[in-house]
């Protein structure tokens, strides 16, 4: 490849059909959309999307280098139109389809739908959710939408970086040295990665921001200008083909043992991790884009292409057809068969988003669209388009914000009791569940005022669920309970609030384990801020995949220290999914109810009588 661009290659050069590449976006969105199905599944599904923006920045930059060294400029806005007739028709006929069924099957979620919606459109989702703190409670939340993260990403790409490119091309014009240039850009935006990243705290602002996550992209940049796939001979040698084809199998096992392996909450992936995955990428793409190799013969089976050439549709519509169906059933306790619809009726959607609105769309543009009632699939389009555009954009304008509320601005979000709770609001205080007249689980052995315990607990947001029930039961209970907090929060939080809570007198409840994995050495250290005191572990019911580990370092911890008792939430809870939300974590009134009952039972026996 010639290093200095006024050097033109041959204007008859072909813009070939790359299957390799196509079979590469299906592993990338099959990957994405098991991992969507059940975290625990395929653990690294999520690097899916890393694929997908490392193929992106190659194949952009491609098509733009060959359009330059053709024409010796690149024609902005023909790039950009291109852009919008394959993007934009899909994700607002999507946006639209979810706003009117979220008004029709959950009308209580539609302000806060409204707003991911309006995000989603402008494509700023990834910043929307930077703003609104997505880091916790909206991972377990009703967020049909979230996953257009990605694409705002992409389209903010599209726009920016053809102007970069040409100003670079126009002005350093050596590849070389544009290389370069482009190369110490991804540096600087890992180094803002890791800079902003914490270990062990909420990834969000990392995870979603396009400074951040230029770095995956930009390495595609790269590989165009060092591996232009339109310039690959057609005919090399039989041990350059064989060492391609090597470089793409152990490649491409590298990166699918990466979606096995590698877990959301690991912190060395914002520590150059999904810098070196990208980078590992980057041989997938070489060897899945050589015009002779076998492996992409291989890669771009008919299956494979198949997949591939919708995986943009899989994409827009796998996350709200599951986020729908799942919403019905407890987390973690969702039937097979759901599975099975989940995955026909996101096919039967991205099928026809693919042939009705994407690939006509982007033949023909606007001229898809006629009221001419002769021409019978472009009229019925037209119909379709208007039926669910008019009443959307109703929905936008605020018409129906009456009927729900806006669910994360009036999330509660702590818990917190002085110890001085009175005994009179125990007869006043009724849950809204009981005054509607719902069943209630009896779980309580009786109603019992326990006033002589003056226990501190310590939570997440189940905590802040059972605080209220418990301070029915416990009026001088001090409970301390935050919405996000992980374990290793909550030693700091002892330091500088509760160290009096340490002698053989007291009692301890710690239930920290929803929100994340810890080590041996976290429990241990937060154990021994409270000395001799009665501990008691809750240990959880999380449907994610560090659930198991938390578990088994709280029975253990319970086992080799005399003061510490497990209370096992896990045990109690196990096969009724009445007592949680459709997160599979957070309680309902029942729920509330069993693990207040459970908490004491290994409390009061301790008293003495």
């Amino acid at each position: 490849m010639s290093n200095d661009s006024s050097k033109r290659c041959d204007k008859t050069r072909d813009t070939r059909y790359m299957p390799g590449l196509d079979g590469l976006r299906a592993i990338a969105v099959i990957g994405i959309i098991i991992y969507h199905l059940n975290r625990q599944w395929l653990t690294g599904g999520f690097l899916g999307v890393d694929t997908f923006f490392v193929i992106s920045g190659y194949l952009i930059t491609s098509l733009l280098l060959k359009e330059y060294e053709e024409t010796g400029i690149i024609n902005l806005k023909n790039f950009w139109l291109r852009r919008v007739k394959r993007l934009i028709p899909a994700v607002i006929v999507l946006v639209c389809v979810v706003v009117l069924a979220t008004l029709i099957l959950k009308p209580d979620q539609i302000v806060g739908i409204k707003h991911d919606a309006f995000a989603a459109v402008l494509y700023v989702s990834n910043w929307w959710y930077i703003v609104s703190d997505v880091n916790y409670f909206e991972q377990f939340a009703f967020m049909p939408l979230k996953h257009l993260w990605s694409l705002a990403i992409e389209e903010q790409f599209y726009i920016c970086f053809p102007i970069v490119l040409i100003t670079l091309l126009l002005t350093v014009r050596k590849y070389r040295n544009v290389t370069l240039i482009f190369w110490i850009i991804s540096l600087v935006s890992l180094f803002v990665m890791i800079m902003i990243s914490q270990p062990h705290m909420g990834h969000s602002r990392v995870y979603f921001g396009t400074d951040t996550r230029l770095q995956t992209m930009l390495l595609g940049v790269m590989l165009a200008f060092l591996w232009p796939p339109f310039k690959l001979k057609k005919n090399p040698n039989v041990a350059i083909r064989h060492v391609v084809d090597t470089v793409g199998v152990l490649s491409v096992i590298c990166l699918l043992s990466l979606f096995i392996l590698v877990d959301d909450n690991s912190d060395w992936i914002y520590n150059g991790g999904f810098y070196l995955i990208s980078a590992m990428t980057l041989f997938v793409i070489s060897s899945a884009v050589h015009p002779s190799g076998y492996f992409a013969r291989i890669l771009g089976n008919p299956v494979f292409v198949y997949i591939g050439k919708r995986s943009y549709s899989l994409y827009l519509w796998h996350f709200p057809v599951i986020s729908f169906l799942h919403s019905y059933f407890v987390d973690g306790q969702i039937p097979v068969y759901v599975y099975i619809i989940d995955v026909g009726v996101t096919i039967i959607f991205a099928e026809l988003s693919y042939r009705y609105i994407e690939t006509p769309f982007r033949k023909y543009s606007f001229r898809v669209f006629t009221l001419n009632r002769f021409r019978k699939i472009p009229f019925l389009r037209t119909v379709a388009l208007i039926v669910i555009l008019i009443p959307s954009l109703l929905i936008f304008a605020g018409a129906f914000d009456h009927l729900g509320k806006d669910t994360t601005a009036n999330k509660k979000m702590s818990y917190h009791t002085t110890g001085n709770h009175k005994l009179e609001e125990k007869s006043k205080t009724v849950s809204l569940k009981e005054k509607s007249g719902e069943k209630q689980a009896k779980v309580h052995k009786n109603n019992k005022v326990y006033s002589d315990l003056k226990p501190l607990l310590i939570g997440d947001s189940v905590m802040v669920d059972i605080g209220e029930d418990f301070t029915k039961h416990v009026p001088n209970a001090i409970i301390d309970g935050q919405v996000g907090r992980n374990l290793y929060e909550a030693t700091p939080l002892v330091e500088q609030n509760y160290k009096k809570y340490a002698n053989k007198n007291e009692q301890v409840v710690l239930e920290l384990g929803t929100n994340g994995d810890f080590s041996k050495e976290q429990l241990n250290e937060l154990i021994s801020k409270f000395g001799d005191a009665k501990i008691y572990l809750v240990n959880t019911r999380v449907p994610r995949n560090y659930e198991t580990h938390v578990n088994r370092l709280m029975a253990d911890a319970a086992k080799s220290h005399s003061n510490v008792t497990l209370v096992d939430w896990h045990k109690r809870s196990e096969g009724h999914s009445e007592y949680f939300a459709p997160d599979g974590i957070h309680l309902e009134y029942s729920g509330v109810q069993a693990l207040t009952d459970e908490i004491l039972k290994q409390m009061v026996p301790k008293q003495s009588k």
